[in-house]
């Protein structure tokens, strides 16, 4: 069995494969002041818990993002099956032409998914990613990865917000039922949903204007914890959970001579 680890700013995925199957999935925070014994142990009490045998896992690989944590997951693949796990990094082989002024710039978190979404759609791809650090990438129909955005996600924006102001307090992020707030914190959550939502989506049509794609031939995927603040607008979206575990699989047959 193989290991998909994708380390993100706000959530951590794991992707259990047998073969080509993903058997399993789960989640946890990422959180960079956990200790390599607690990691570990969160990790082997849920794959316990879904009746996954630690030691028919024989190899990990992981996208970080978060750099604090690149020690301790290394230290936590080779006590989990007594080996290094492969990290996505320079002289790892993704299959993604990637055509950024620096290539080696560009977080693995974006290569994965990108990788993951060239496997499966044809045409032009623009590919959401909503979580802390949002990202909005676009990977032509020649299956070049041309270079995206990067923006705060919804949390960093109501943060912003709070450190920003003497009284206004935190609230629960979610789709307001009226743009109109009739109170403080209705107010707040009003205009973080919709100043969030309409910078992705005008992302999105200056991508599809500035580089006339055909609504017909491009595909938009989204992913990420606030995926769901996005689903109503005037495109098309594809909801597309675990996207990176997915190119993290792919990324590990490519390496291993195991890809189709």
């Amino acid at each position: 069995m193989l290991l998909a680890i994708d380390i993100d700013n706000r959530t951590t995925d794991f992707g259990v494969f047998d073969q080509e199957e993903l058997v399993d999935k789960f989640s946890i925070t990422t959180d960079k002041n956990r200790s390599v014994v607690e990691i570990k142990l969160m990790i082997k009490l849920i794959l316990m818990d879904k009746n996954i045998k630690l030691s028919d896992i024989q190899e990990i690989i992981i996208s970080n993002v978060v750099p604090e944590l690149s020690s301790s997951y290394e230290m936590i693949g080779r006590e989990l099956i007594g080996k290094k796990p492969i990290f996505i990094s320079a002289g790892v082989k993704t299959g993604l032409n990637i055509k950024c002024e620096s290539p080696r710039e560009v977080g693995s978190d974006r290569i994965i998914r990108a990788v993951a979404a060239t496997r499966k759609y044809k045409g032009n791809i623009i590919i959401v990613s909503a979580s802390s650090i949002t990202t909005v990438d676009y990977i032509n129909a020649k299956k070049e990865f041309l270079g995206g955005l990067i923006l705060p996600g919804i949390n960093l924006l109501q943060d912003s917000l709070v450190r920003g102001s003497a009284k206004l307090p935190h609230v629960e992020i979610k789709r307001p039922d009226d743009i109109i707030g009739k109170n403080t914190e209705k107010a707040i959550q009003a205009g973080l949903f919709f100043a969030y939502k309409k910078a992705v989506m005008g992302i999105i049509d200056e991508i599809v204007e500035g580089y006339s794609l055909n609504k017909e031939n491009t595909n938009i995927l989204i992913t990420g914890p606030y995926a769901h603040l996005l689903n109503l607008c005037k495109y098309d979206l594809i909801r597309e959970e675990y996207l990176g575990i997915y190119g993290l699989k792919i990324i590990y047959d490519l390496n291993t001579k195991k890809a189709s």
